[in-house]
């Protein structure tokens, strides 16, 4: 009997899926600050930006930033 395991998504692909969640008109600020890691800001339109914890990569930077905004509502 085979199993269907579904194959764990490459980072390309994370990071593809990720930055298509942004809605059109938010703006992304990446930064890496010395050191290493990655920080992310969303920019709201109209509430400025919110910047999330430093992260070793930058998918989990987006991820934990986007934790932080929510999907606009």
């Amino acid at each position: 009997m085979s199993h269907n395991y579904a194959k764990p998504a490459s980072p390309e692909v994370r990071l593809a899926r990720l930055i298509a969640r942004i809605p059109d008109g938010w703006g992304v600020q990446i930064e890496r600050p010395p050191g290493g890691g990655w920080s992310v800001g969303l920019e709201h339109p109209e509430e400025g930006v919110t910047w999330g914890t430093p992260q070793p990569t930058l998918q989990a930077a987006l991820e934990d930033v986007w934790r932080l905004v929510g999907p606009p509502a």
